[in-house]
């Protein structure tokens, strides 16, 4: 899917729009990818915890869904209209027919982008990671169908629309998750509760991923939204793909019900950091042979900016491999306070940094704010594991 994304439909609106446009939209889906992973995927993996100690049903979290999806569209409207659109000069609306046009398209574009992130949880609960594959491929092939549609219609907001709309249609079809889609059990008010931390942590997490874009577009414009948006296209795609690596990971663990040890989250963490570097000398290396062959128009405009921005990627790449590792023993809300620490950092650093040094002083005040994350994220694993594969376990739970 990212591959779609990444290396076909993005270089070719960048082509067809230019730098400046194209930094709008880019801060449009920054909208869309902020709650869609902070819901769906949160919610998705709430469920895989909660099971172990509660009959939950499916009409629980479909409820949870579009009750956080309505009040994320809300914000982003807002955002949007009173942000986004008076500097954007109207050029990446006006071709989806105008403002209101895009506005509705994104509202959809969010409950469904939400609902395919948490349809996931239809596979990791069966651990039938074949259909897990055939699941992203069907939404791959729905980009790619999104963008025919465009060329005909150059209406750009229903190329993810429709990738987004085949997943759900697939997993309604083929599996069960969406069944009795709002039949609560007794189990609805844990849900929101340990769902709703979970969301707030994963809203953090994802606006710190994306705070770039949003920052960068009301600070130096469009134009600088894209520059740095392909300089660290390949670190934050790293990303993208721990979170399958991520899926693995918590649903075997949480279906082994026992207590991650000391030692066992030291040799997690030693092997995260050792693919970490290796991922790091991967994007020094791609990044501008990517560049110049995708976006040839920006090849020049990144000198300064790889280095930097590539370490600062893998940094969120490696957090957020430990911070699922984290999840399966610590209360969610030890992962929040760090989370909004390290975004009350990021904001504290990025603010004087952009001013003296523009986007590098940006991608330094990431690259700092990242490493310290990181060294938080394991110094509380390495306090909050234990040897107990039992007791330990249970007390955690409860608190969550």
């Amino acid at each position: 899917m990212n591959g779609v994304l990444q290396l076909f439909i993005y270089p070719r609106l960048a082509y067809d729009v230019g730098a400046e446009a194209n930094g709008t939209i880019l801060s449009l889906m920054a909208l869309v990818n902020i709650l869609g992973p902070s819901i769906g995927q949160a919610l998705n993996n709430s469920r895989l915890v909660l099971r172990r100690d509660m009959d939950v049903s499916n009409g629980d979290y479909n409820t949870v869904i579009l009750l956080f999806s309505a009040v994320g569209a809300v914000i982003s409207l807002i955002y949007m209209w009173l942000v986004l659109l008076p500097g954007a000069g109207g050029s990446a609306t006006s071709m989806a027919g105008g403002a209101i046009p895009v506005s509705i398209l994104l509202i959809l574009l969010i409950f469904m982008t939400d609902f395919r992130y948490y349809g996931d949880v239809e596979y990791r609960l069966s651990l039938k990671y074949g259909s897990y594959f055939l699941y992203y491929l069907i939404c791959s092939l729905g980009y790619a169908a999104g963008f025919l549609l465009y060329r005909f219609t150059g209406n750009w907001p229903v190329v993810f629309l429709t990738g987004e709309i085949c997943a759900f249609c697939f997993i309604l079809l083929k599996g069960t998750i969406y069944r009795d889609f709002l039949r609560r059990s007794l189990c609805f008010g844990n849900v929101v509760r340990s769902g709703g931390l979970l969301v707030l942590s994963y809203l953090v997490t994802n606006l710190t991923l994306n705070i770039d874009r949003l920052f960068l577009n009301a600070r130096l414009g469009g134009e600088a939204v894209s520059i740095y948006y392909v300089v660290s296209l390949i670190g934050k795609t790293l990303v993208l793909f721990v979170a399958p690596v991520n899926t693995i990971i918590i649903s075997y663990l949480t279906k082994e019900g026992k207590r991650l040890g000391r030692k066992r989250f030291l040799v997690f963490a030693a092997a995260g950091a050792a693919v970490s570097l290796l991922f790091l000398a991967f994007c020094a290396i791609a990044t501008p042979i990517f560049v110049r062959l995708f976006y040839p128009q920006l090849a020049d405009r990144i000198h300064g900016l790889v280095v930097i921005t590539s370490a600062a990627q893998v940094l969120a790449m490696y957090s957020a491999y430990l911070f699922i590792i984290v999840l399966t023993f610590t209360s969610v809300r030890w992962q929040l306070a760090l989370q909004i620490a390290h975004l009350i950092l990021l904001i504290v650093l990025m603010f004087p940094m952009t001013a003296a040094g523009g986007m590098k002083g940006f991608a330094l005040a990431v690259l700092i704010a990242g490493l310290l994350r990181v060294l938080a994220v394991l110094l509380l694993g390495v306090l909050k594991a234990g040897t107990d594969d039992g007791k330990q376990i249970t007390i955690e739970r409860k608190r969550i």
